[in-house]
C-alpha cells in the first residue's frame, strides 16, 4: 500500500472502531482520555496477526491509541501480550508494518509498569545483539525510540537492562554491524540517561577505552568511526574529571603515535567532539592540545603540494584541527589566550590557503570580473573536481568568526590583523566559502558596534529636546562604535569597492551574500557608508528590480537604514529621481514584505529630501505619487497587517515633511479620512496614533489636519477608558502633542470632553499617567484660556489632592507645578487666596510618618512658590510678607500644627527665592538666620534649606552672608550646630548652581568661584566629623566645587586622601568623586583622583573601602566618566573578590536581654562589592563577562538574602550578553546546588507559614533568574540543569511562581 493510503487508514481507523463499538467513547470529566476496553484490546491483538498487512497496520495503530489515550492501566497479562505482538511485528515482511510497530512500541511501553518496561528493554537489547541480521537496524531504531520516550524515573531500568548488553556488543561481539548498532544505541542512552548514578559508579574508564578500541582497526567502516566519535563525545559529557583527564591523555598519545593521516584525522576529530561536549572542562589540556594541533596544521599546509591522494587527507586533518580550535576559542577563551598570537598567524595564512590556484600576476581585477566557471579553461586551477582545500579555508573562517564572537576583549587585535586580508578574500573562487567570507565580515561589523538597546519613545519630556531637523525631537544616533571599529572604518572604502564587484557577479548566491553584507554595514555603520553610496547605487537599483524577493528586501532595508541616519542630505536628493520611482514600483509588489519595506523606505527617505523646514528640495515631488499608493493601502481591508502598519507609518512621516506645502495639500487631504478611520480600528489604532504623534511633533503646521481634529480628539479621549495602561499612556501622550500644536483649532466641546475624561486618572497610584493627564490640562489651558473655569472646576481639586501625597515626585511634580502656575495666572477664576489656603492645609500630614510629613510639606511649599511667582507683583509681595509673618510668630515652644506651618512657610519662602531676589525684603535674612537657632529640628533644617534656595536667586548679596555667617559661627557646640546648618545651605547653593544648564547659569558658577578659597577650609575642618550626615554634606559640597574650581579643590583634597590620623577624613575625600561623577562632570575633572580612588580600594579601614566602591559604582555608570576605569577592571575585580567574602571577625553578637542577635558589620561592604560587579559588567561587558563572575554568584548565593538579590541580577545581566554565553555555559551546572538550596529553604518557609511575604518575593526572584538561564541550558543541551528544572517544577509552590514569571504577571 502507498504511504498516502497508509496515512488515510491511520486517521480513519479510530473513528471506524469507535463506530463499531470496539473502542469506548470518551468518559465525562476525563480530559479527553478513554476508558480501556479489554475485549477491544484482545480483538486488536488478534487482528495484528491477520494475513492482510493493511489490517495488521490498522490494528497496531488503533491499539497504540487505545493504550496511550486510556486513563486505565492494562493488567500484566495483557501488557505482555501487547509487547509480544509488537515485537513480532518488528520482523513483519511489510516495511510499513515494521515502521509503524517501531513508532507504536516506544509510545505504548512507556505507559506500562516498570517490570514490563524492563523486560521489553532487555528483549530489544538482546535482539540487537543476536537477532536477525536483516531487521537488526529496526530493533536498534525501536530501542532508541523507547529510550527517548521513557520518563526520567526509568533511568535505573535503562541502566540495568540496556547498558551491559550494549557494552558487551561494543567490546566482545565479532560482527562489525552489531558493534555499529550498539554504539548508536549507547550514544542515545548516554544523551538520555548519562547522568544516572549507575553510570557514575560504572567503570567509566573501561567504557571510554572500549570505544577507543573501535577507532583503531583500519578495516572498520567510516560510518562506525563517526558513530564511535559521536558516542565518545556524549560519554565525555558525563565522565568524572579524573576519567576525562585520562581520556584526553589517551587521545593525545594516539594523535602523536598515529601512523597515517587518516588515523590522525579521526583522533583529532574525536578531540574536537569532546571539546564541544565538555566545554570549559577541556581547558586544562589546551597547553598540550593547542601546540600539537598548530604543529600539525603547519606541517600539513606548508611546502609545495604533492599530486598524490594524500593531499586530500591533509586538508581534512587540518579542517578537524581548526574545528577543534573553533570550540576552544568559544568555550575556553582564557586557556587559549597564550596561543592566540600563533593561532592568528595560522588563520591569516589559511583563510587564503589555495594550493591549487596559480596567480599569473597579471590583472587580478580582470580575473575578478570574469565568471568563476572559466577558471579551469584558463588553466588557473588544477584538478578542481578533486580539490578540497576549500574545507581548510572554510574552517579557518569559522575560527575567525569564533574569535570575533568569543573574544570581545581582543577585538582590536583581531580587527587590525584580519580586516584588510578578509576583504581580499571577497574574490574567493569557491562560492560556498565566499559566502562564509561575507558572513564572517558581517560578524566583525556587528560586533564592532553596540546597537541601541531601546528606541526613543518620544514622551513629552523627550519632546522638549530641541531637534535640528524637520521634527522637534532629535533623531536617534547611529549605533555606538566600540574602539575596535576604527580598523573597520579605515578599510570601508576598500570593502565597498570589493562588494560592488561582487554585486556584478553572474552568480545569484554571490550577489545575495554581497547585498546582505552591504545591508549589515548600513545597519551598523551608516554614517561611514553614506559617502560611498554613489559607488553602489547602480547595484542597489538593479537589486530593487530583481525578481528575487530577498535581494529586493535587502536593498530596500539598506537604503532605509542609510536615510534614517543621513548626515549629508544632498547625497540622497541627487539619487531621489532614481530611487523613489523604484520604491513606488516595489509598493505594488506581490510579496507583502517587499511592500512593507518599500513604504518604510519612503517614510525614511523623505526626511533627507527636507532636512529642515526651510530646506524643501525640488526632489520632494518625487514622493507625491506615494500618497495615491497610500490611499489605496489605507482603504484596503484585505491586505497584510504589516502592510497596513507600514502604510500608516509612512503617511505619518510624509505628512510631517510635506503637510504645509501647497502642492501636497490635495493629496494629504484625500488620505486624511481613511487615516482617521484606521485610528478607530482596534487592529491598527496603535500604529495610527504613533503616526498622528509624528505629525504633531513636526515643525511644520499641517492645515489638512484641522478638519479631523474633533474626531481625533474625541476618539483619543474615548480610548482613555480602555484597560490597557500602555495604550492609555500612548493616547494621553498623543493628546498632549495634539493640544500643544493644534489646540486652538480643536473645538471647545472636544477639549471639554478631554478634560472631563482625564480627571479620574489624576491620582498618586500611577504618577506617570498623572503626569500626562496634567500636561493635557496645561496644554488645553494654554490653547484655550477661555476654558479656565472648566479647568479650575474639574482638574484643580484632583491636582490638589495629589499634591498632598508623599509619593509625588519627579516629572509628575514638575508638571503639577507648571499647572498650578498656569492656573494662578487666571486669578479671576481661581483666586490666589483659594490656592494658598488649599496648599497651606497641613492637616493631612498629622498621621503620616516623619519622612512622609517632610516630603508632603516640601511638595506643598513648591506648589505655593509656583503660585506666588506666577501671580501679580502686589500679590507676590503680600504673600512673601505673609510667609515672614508666620515664621516670626513661631515661638520657642509650639504645637505640631504651628511647627508644620512654620516649616511650610520657610520652605515656600526659599522656593520663591530661587526665582526672585528676596534679599531686599525687610527682615528676610534676619528672620531666616534667627530660625537656625530654633528649638525644633524640623524648623532649623527648613530654615537652612530656605536660606540655600533663596541664595540661588540672590547670589550677589546672600552668598556672602551665608559664608560670613558660616565662618563666624564659632567652634562651640551651639556654633557647630549652626555651622552645620549653614553648610547645608551652602551645599544647596552649590548643588543647584552646578546642576543648572542654561544660558544664564554660568553666572551661578562665576558667583561661586571667588568664594571657593573661603569655603574650602571650613569643609575640610568638618571632614573628620563623627556625624556621617555632616561628612556627607562636606563630600557633596567638595564634589560639586570640584566642577567649579578644580585646581583649588584638588589642592585641598590631596592631604585628605593621605590622612593617617582618621579614616573618616579619607572616606569623606573619596566620596567627593561620587558626587562629582553623579553630576555628569567631564572625565578630566576626576581623572587626577583616579589613582587615589584605586588606592582606597585596598584601604585597611572597611568604611573607606565601602566609600571607594560607592564612588567607583557611580563613576562606572556615568556617561562622561566611565571610560576612565576601563583599563583597571582586573585590579578592581580582584578588590571586589576580596571584599565580597564573608569575614567571621566582622560578625558580632549583641545581647538584647531575652535573646542575642548577630550583627554582620561586613554586610554593607559585601553588598557594595556585588553592586559594583553589576555596574562593571554593564560598563565594560567585554572585559567582565567571564566565568569568574559565576564564582562570585555562587559565593553570593550562600550569603545573606540581600546579597542573593544582587547576585541574581548579576547572573541575569551576564546571560543577556550573547558573546558571554559560550564562556559561562560550562559553569551552568554549578548553579544547580545553590539554587536548589535557596529555593527549598523558601518553600519550607512558605509551607510553615514563616515570613511568607519575604519567602515568596525571593522565590519570584529565583524564578525570574532561572527563566533567564533555562533557554541557554536547553539550547546547549545542558542536561544537568534541564533535569533540575524538570524536578523543581514538580513542586506546586515553585511551579506556580515560575509560571507567573514566564507569563510576566509578576513584573509589577
Amino acid at each position: 500500500s502507498s504511504p498516502s493510503r497508509t496515512r488515510g487508514r491511520e486517521e480513519r481507523a479510530p473513528n471506524l472502531l469507535l463506530a463499531q463499538g470496539r473502542l469506548a467513547p470518551p468518559q465525562p470529566g476525563g480530559s479527553g482520555e478513554m476508558a480501556m476496553n479489554p475485549q477491544a484490546v484482545s480483538q486488536l491483538l488478534e487482528e495484528m496477526e491477520n494475513w492482510d498487512k493493511d489490517k495488521r497496520f490498522m490494528a497496531a495503530s488503533d491499539l497504540m491509541q487505545e493504550v496511550t489515550n486510556s486513563n486505565q492501566v492494562l493488567d500484566l497479562h495483557l501488557q505482555k501480550r501487547v509487547c509480544q505482538a509488537f515485537l513480532k511485528q518488528l520482523e513483519d515482511q511489510s516495511i510499513d508494518v515494521q515502521g509503524n510497530a517501531v513508532k507504536c512500541l516506544a509510545k505504548i511501553v512507556s505507559k506500562f509498569q516498570e517490570q514490563q518496561i524492563g523486560e521489553v528493554l532487555a528483549k530489544l537489547s538482546q535482539l540487537v545483539l543476536d537477532g536477525k541480521a536483516e531487521v537488526r537496524d529496526i530493533y536498534a531504531t525501536c530501542l532508541k525510540g523507547l529510550l527517548a520516550e521513557l520518563p526520567t524515573s526509568s533511568s535505573a531500568l535503562a541502566c540495568q537492562n540496556v547498558l551491559p548488553k550494549m557494552l558487551h556488543g561494543i567490546t566482545s561481539h565479532p560482527l562489525v554491524e552489531v558493534k555499529e548498532e550498539c554504539t548508536d544505541v549507547f550514544h542515545d542512552f548516554l544523551k538520555r540517561f548519562g547522568d544516572n548514578r549507575v553510570m557514575q559508579w560504572s567503570d567509566q574508564e573501561n567504557m571510554a577505552n572500549s570505544l577507543l578500541n573501535l577507532l583503531k582497526p583500519k578495516q572498520y567502516k567510516s560510518s562506525l568511526r563517526k558513530k564511535v566519535i559521536s558516542c565518545i563525545g556524549a560519554l565525555s559529557a558525563v565522565l568524572a574529571d579524573r576519567q576525562l583527564d585520562s581520556l584526553m591523555r589517551t587521545l593525545l598519545t594516539d594523535v602523536r603515535a598515529a601512523s597515517s593521516k587518516a588515523e590522525k584525522q579521526k583522533y583529532i576529530q574525536c578531540i574536537g567532539t569532546v571539546s564541544r561536549n565538555v566545554g570549559f572542562r577541556i581547558g586544562s589540556h589546551l597547553r598540550e592540545i593547542a601546540p600539537l594541533f598548530l604543529q600539525i596544521v603547519n606541517q600539513a599546509t606548508e611546502g609545495d603540494v604533492s599530486m598524490d591522494g594524500e593531499n586530500e587527507q591533509d586538508h581534512e586533518v587540518v579542517e578537524n584541527c581548526l574545528n577543534a580550535f573553533e570550540s576552544f576559542v568559544l568555550r575556553c577563551s582564557k586557556e587559549v589566550a597564550p596561543h592566540l598570537d600563533e593561532l592568528c598567524n595560522v588563520i591569516l595564512t589559511l583563510i587564503a590557503y589555495d594550493p591549487n590556484f596559480y596567480d599569473s600576476g597579471d590583472g587580478g581585477d580582470a580575473m575578478d570580473e570574469g565568471a568563476h566557471d572559466e577558471f579551469d579553461d584558463d588553466g588557473l586551477v588544477d584538478s578542481d573536481d578533486d580539490d578540497n582545500s576549500w574545507k581548510v579555508r572554510r574552517a579557518a573562517l569559522k575560527v575567525l568568526a569564533a574569535m570575533v564572537k568569543g573574544l570581545p576583549d581582543k577585538l582590536q587585535d583581531v580587527y587590525s590583523t584580519f580586516a584588510s586580508p578578509l576583504i581580499g578574500r571577497f574574490s574567493e573562487r569557491e562560492e560556498s566559502v565566499k559566502l562564509d567570507v561575507f558572513m564572517t565580515f558581517a560578524e566583525m561589523v556587528q560586533n564592532a558596534v553596540i546597537k541601541n538597546q531601546t528606541q526613543v519613545t518620544g514622551t513629552t519630556a523627550q519632546a522638549q529636546v530641541a531637534g535640528t531637523g524637520i521634527l522637534e525631537v532629535a533623531r536617534l544616533p547611529p549605533p555606538k562604535e566600540r574602539p575596535a571599529a576604527e580598523y573597520l572604518v579605515a578599510v570601508l572604502p576598500q570593502c565597498v569597492a570589493q562588494i560592488n564587484k561582487q554585486l556584478r557577479s553572474k552568480a545569484v548566491k554571490t550577489r545575495q551574500g554581497a547585498l546582505a553584507l552591504l545591508r549589515t554595514l548600513a545597519e551598523c555603520v551608516p554614517q561611514h557608508l553614506e559617502p560611498l553610496l554613489a559607488q553602489v547605487k547602480d547595484e542597489l537599483i538593479r537589486a530593487m528590480k530583481e525578481t528575487n524577493s530577498g535581494m529586493r528586501l535587502d536593498a530596500l532595508v539598506c537604503i532605509r537604514h542609510l536615510s534614517d541616519n543621513f548626515s549629508s542630505a544632498t547625497v540622497y536628493q541627487q539619487l531621489a529621481p532614481q530611487f523613489c520611482p523604484l520604491f513606488l514600483h516595489c509598493c505594488n509588489d506581490t510579496y507583502y514584505k517587499s511592500i512593507a519595506q518599500a513604504l518604510r523606505a519612503i517614510g525614511s527617505y523623505v526626511y533627507a529630501l527636507r532636512p529642515t523646514p526651510a530646506d524643501a528640495s525640488n526632489q520632494l515631488m518625487e514622493v507625491l505619487p506615494a500618497f495615491e499608493v497610500l490611499k489605496g493601502k489605507l482603504l484596503a481591508t484585505d491586505i497584510d497587517q504589516e502592510v497596513k502598519e507600514s502604510a500608516l507609518e509612512c503617511y505619518g512621516h510624509l505628512v510631517a515633511c510635506t503637510g504645509d506645502l501647497p502642492a501636497f495639500q490635495a493629496a494629504v487631504q484625500s488620505c486624511m479620512p481613511p487615516f482617521v478611520d484606521r485610528m478607530k480600528n482596534d487592529v491598527t489604532r496603535t500604529t495610527a496614533i504613533k503616526a498622528l504623534k509624528n505629525i504633531c511633533i513636526s515643525q511644520v503646521k499641517v492645515a489638512a489636519l484641522a478638519s479631523s481634529l474633533a474626531a481625533v480628539g474625541g476618539q483619543l479621549s474615548t480610548y482613555l477608558s480602555q484597560n490597557s495602561r500602555a495604550f492609555r499612556q500612548q493616547c494621553l501622550d498623543a493628546l498632549v502633542h495634539v493640544l500643544r500644536k493644534y489646540g486652538q483649532s480643536v473645538p471647545q466641546e472636544t477639549t471639554m470632553q478631554i478634560l472631563t475624561d482625564i480627571v479620574p486618572f489624576i491620582t498618586d497610584t500611577d504618577l506617570y499617567i498623572t503626569d500626562l493627564c496634567v500636561q493635557v490640562a496645561v496644554q488645553a489651558l494654554a490653547a484655550s484660556p477661555q476654558l479656565a473655569p472648566v479647568v479650575v472646576e474639574k482638574c484643580v481639586p484632583a491636582v490638589l489632592v495629589v499634591c498632598r501625597s508623599p509619593l509625588l515626585q519627579g516629572s509628575a511634580l514638575e508638571s503639577i507645578l507648571n499647572f498650578l502656575a498656569r492656573v494662578a495666572q487666571h486669578s479671576q477664576h481661581c483666586p490666589f487666596e483659594r490656592l494658598r489656603a488649599e496648599l497651606s492645609d497641613t492637616s493631612c500630614v498629622a498621621t503620616a510618618q516623619a519622612q512622609a510629613q517632610r516630603q508632603v510639606i516640601a511638595t506643598l511649599a513648591k506648589g505655593l512658590a509656583a503660585v506666588v511667582i506666577a501671580s501679580a507683583a502686589d500679590v507676590q509681595k503680600q504673600a512673601i510678607q505673609g510667609f515672614l509673618s508666620k515664621i516670626q510668630q513661631c515661638s520657642a515652644v509650639v504645637q505640631t500644627e504651628a511647627t508644620q506651618q512654620c516649616e511650610l512657610s520657610l520652605l515656600a519662602l526659599g522656593e520663591s527665592g530661587k526665582y526672585t531676589d528676596l534679599s531686599g525684603t525687610p527682615g528676610f535674612c534676619e528672620t531666616l538666620l534667627q530660625q537656625l537657632e530654633n528649638s525644633q529640628d524640623e524648623v532649623r533644617l527648613a530654615a537652612a534649606l530656605a536660606l540655600g534656595y533663596a541664595t540661588v536667586g540672590a547670589m550677589g548679596t546672600l552668598l556672602k552672608v551665608v559664608i560670613d555667617n558660616t565662618q563666624s559661627a564659632g567652634t562651640a557646640a551651639k556654633g557647630q550646630k549652626t555651622q552645620y546648618l549653614l553648610l547645608t545651605s551652602l551645599r544647596e547653593v552649590i548643588s543647584i548652581g552646578v546642576t543648572k544648564r542654561g544660558p544664564s547659569d554660568l553666572s551661578l558658577r562665576e558667583h561661586l568661584r571667588p568664594h571657593v578659597p573661603r569655603v574650602l577650609p571650613i569643609l575640610c575642618q568638618y571632614a573628620d566629623s563623627n556625624e556621617e550626615s555632616v561628612r556627607n554634606v562636606v563630600s557633596e559640597s567638595l564634589g560639586h566645587l570640584l566642577i567649579v574650581d578644580q585646581d583649588s579643590v584638588l589642592t585641598a583634597l590631596t592631604p585628605l586622601f593621605t590622612s593617617t590620623t582618621s579614616w573618616r577624613v579619607r572616606a569623606a575625600a573619596v566620596s567627593t568623586i561620587r558626587f562629582a561623577a553623579a553630576k555628569q562632570c567631564p572625565a578630566a575633572t576626576i581623572l587626577p583622583l583616579k589613582e587615589r580612588l584605586l588606592t582606597c580600594l585596598g584601604d585597611e579601614e572597611l568604611q573607606v573601602r565601602k566609600a571607594a566602591l560607592h564612588s567607583l559604582n557611580v563613576a562606572c555608570l556615568s556617561s562622561s566618566c566611565s571610560e576612565i576605569f576601563r583599563a583597571h577592571t582586573d585590579l578592581i575585580f580582584e578588590s571586589i573578590k576580596e571584599d565580597s567574602k564573608q569575614r567571621p571577625e566582622l560578625i558580632r553578637e549583641v545581647d538584647l536581654g531575652p535573646f542575642k542577635h548577630k550583627v554582620d558589620d561586613g554586610l554593607p561592604l559585601r553588598k557594595f562589592a556585588y553592586t559594583v560587579s553589576c555596574s562593571l559588567l554593564a560598563a565594560y561587558p567585554e572585559q567582565m563577562a567571564n566565568p569568574a563572575l559565576i564564582d562570585l554568584v555562587l559565593q553570593g548565593l550562600a550569603d545573606n538574602e540581600d546579597v542573593q538579590v544582587i547576585c541574581c541580577q548579576l547572573l541575569q545581566d551576564l546571560c543577556s550578553w550573547n558573546f558571554a554565553l559560550f564562556r559561562i555555559i560550562g559553569r551552568i551546572g554549578d548553579l544547580v546546588e545553590p539554587f536548589d538550596r535557596c529555593i527549598m529553604r523558601c518553600i519550607k518557609q512558605v509551607q510553615a507559614k514563616q515570613q511568607v511575604g519575604r519567602a515568596m518575593d525571593m522565590l519570584r526572584l529565583y524564578a525570574r533568574t532561572l527563566r533567564t538561564v533555562e533557554p541557554i541550558a536547553e539550547t546547549n543541551q545542558h542536561k544537568v540543569f534541564v533535569d533540575y528544572m524538570a524536578r523543581i517544577l514538580k513542586d506546586s509552590v515553585f511551579a506556580q511562581v515560575y509560571e507567573h514569571a514566564n507569563s510576566g504577571k509578576d513584573a509589577l
